[in-house]
């Protein structure tokens, strides 16, 4: 029995380190504060939560996420429809003739009637673009809202009695889109239609990497982002990258251990909450797989 134990052992040793998403900890003489990088949509199925994970989220007493969306919340769900659409608003006339031909062609692909989006605000019909593109690149359907990371953290969190806080409110993370410019909105659609036009499909290239841990390729993908919208890009990356690294610098000063887990793209890059805190003279160590 012990030869076979050795034998086994060994063995695992050999094999290949298993890939997991990346995972950081930042630290002062009082506090430990792990970072992850999450998936907002996680369109298939994956085995992201292994053991490196498992064992720092165990040894967190408080969960820390971007903010409570509370998708099954009926006045949150409302307040993003009031702000997603308006009956004063005609998407099909606002679209050019070129390109509401093809979100027609996308939206019935879908299942979706033309009328359904008739009132849409530009920032919200983008979105069901990808979400359309994600549906089909993950054969019709996408995985339960309880499966992504997200979700799944937090059913832990609440199952271990975790404290629970978070960087944001509801309001302003949805205010993020719906303020924008009308511009600015209308170029995010267009870029969306494009997209799923061309058949390019980022989200799933950003798992991939994202189940990897491959930081370098997500961070391709913010830098692109960067690229289409600037102005878009500044509200969402670093803008909000300051102010959660400023919260976990205040975080530092504190007696605890946390777990944060923001999307992944605020974890790659130069603009990075991993940069802004380095450029504070605190350096982030990537744990080991």
């Amino acid at each position: 029995m012990r030869f076979a134990a050795t034998i086994l052992a060994a063995l695992v040793v050999a094999l290949p380190a298993r890939a997991e998403p990346a995972l950081w900890v930042v630290q002062s003489p009082t506090a430990k504060i792990y970072l992850f990088g999450t998936m907002h949509i996680l369109p298939k199925p994956a085995d992201w939560f292994g053991p490196k994970i498992a064992a720092a989220f165990k040894d967190s007493s408080a969960l820390w996420e971007e903010a409570d969306i509370g998708m099954n919340d009926p006045n949150v769900m409302s307040h993003i429809m009031s702000e997603a659409m308006s009956q004063d608003y005609d998407l099909w006339s606002a679209l050019p003739s070129d390109y509401a031909d093809k979100l027609r062609d996308q939206l019935n692909g879908c299942g979706l009637n033309e009328a359904v989006v008739a009132h849409v605000r530009p920032w919200m019909a983008a979105m069901m673009v990808s979400i359309c593109q994600m549906t089909a690149s993950a054969g019709g359907k996408l995985g339960p809202m309880h499966d992504n990371p997200e979700a799944v953290l937090m059913d832990k969190a609440h199952e271990t009695a975790k404290e629970i806080n978070y960087f944001e409110t509801a309001d302003q993370q949805i205010g993020y889109l719906a303020n924008a410019p009308e511009n600015a909105q209308m170029g995010q659609l267009r870029q969306a239609i494009d997209d799923a036009s061309g058949g390019k499909d980022d989200y799933a290239a950003t798992e991939s990497a994202w189940v990897n841990g491959d930081v370098s390729a997500i961070a391709k993908t913010v830098d692109q982002s960067r690229k289409e919208d600037p102005a878009f890009y500044a509200t969402v990356f670093p803008e909000r990258n300051a102010r959660f690294a400023a919260r976990i610098e205040e975080m530092l000063k504190a007696n605890q251990t946390a777990f944060v887990a923001i999307g992944a793209g605020h974890l790659a890059g130069p603009d990075s909450v991993l940069a802004v805190l380095a450029r504070q003279g605190i350096t982030a160590q990537r744990l080991d797989k």
